[in-house]
């Protein structure tokens, strides 16, 4: 009987350590980067690339627009090269597919995703989610959402049964923007992913499109674009932003640091710098906080 009782203790104090390390590993302090809108502006993706690696993070998302034309082999062999050095650290590449990306079904995205290691649980290389600890990631393909109720509601679906605390919704176009040309398309993006996104009560959007950074919070949910990775950068107009969000145009990747109930995220420029932005000018900000309860 004493050698049983010895057997059940090991294994009672064996599986306790266990569940401890997976309760741990669920909350430890995480860091992601996200960036976007790369396509030929080779040299500035290679320097944002070199930025990125000295925060090791532990995953990269990218918003979109990785080459200029995704129907050409050689664009994506070239990304590739360029972001090598990330996928060598073992760092997990997570994209989302921009208007550039669409490559005319010739199957060079989905080839790109798999070529990224990514295994998307939807069996869709254009939406699909991921998740890193306490993390959760939904990306979603805007070049088709406008139409595409699948997606809606399998994004309904795979939040709601999310456990993890922190959920990140990340897609190209988007819904709020400071190009004065491109409002009626931000509107109609806000129409149609808008009320579920409130419902849902995300944590924070990442999108791009726009080329430059710009910051909102609506109805308690943070809008990120972030379209600084390499792409010429757009001039925007202040006057289209509310008060309190923050705005910047210059080149540039945001580094998101999770700690337990609270993400905050840095604007980072070229030189590995944290900027300062123009209008509520706070960097770093608060994405999310879950203090409350």
């Amino acid at each position: 009987m004493g050698k049983r009782r010895q057997l059940l203790l090991t294994i009672l104090l064996a599986f306790t350590f266990l569940l401890a390390c997976l309760i741990l590993g669920q909350n430890s302090p995480l860091t992601f980067v996200v960036y976007g809108d790369t396509r030929t502006g080779h040299d500035v993706h290679k320097a944002v690339v070199a930025q990125i690696l000295r925060f090791s993070p532990a995953f990269v998302l990218c918003t979109g627009d990785m080459v200029s034309r995704g129907t050409e082999a050689d664009q994506w062999e070239t990304f590739f090269q360029i972001i090598k050095p990330i996928l060598d650290a073992k760092i997990p590449y997570i994209p989302v597919k921009g208007n550039h990306d669409r490559d005319g079904e010739t199957g060079l995205y989905a080839k790109a995703v798999e070529r990224l290691g990514l295994k998307p649980d939807t069996g869709n290389p254009t939406y699909f989610s991921v998740r890193f600890g306490d993390v959760c990631i939904f990306v979603l393909d805007s070049n088709t959402i406008l139409e595409d109720d699948e997606q809606l509601r399998w994004l309904e679906k795979a939040v709601s049964e999310c456990k993890g605390l922190h959920k990140f919704v990340a897609f190209h176009h988007p819904l709020f923007t400071l190009i004065e040309r491109r409002a009626a398309g931000a509107e109609r993006f806000r129409q149609r992913l808008q009320p579920l996104l409130n419902r849902l009560k995300v944590c924070a959007v990442f999108v791009g499109h726009d080329h430059h950074f710009y910051c909102t919070k609506r109805q308690g949910i943070t809008y990120i674009t972030t379209g600084g990775g390499g792409a010429p950068l757009y001039d925007l107009d202040p006057k289209l932003a509310q008060e309190g969000d923050s705005f910047l145009k210059a080149y540039h990747f945001i580094v998101v640091e999770v700690n337990g109930h609270k993400a905050l995220a840095t604007v980072v420029g070229m030189d590995g710098e944290k900027v300062k932005l123009e209008g509520k000018s706070e960097n770093p900000f608060v994405l999310c906080d879950h203090s409350g309860g």
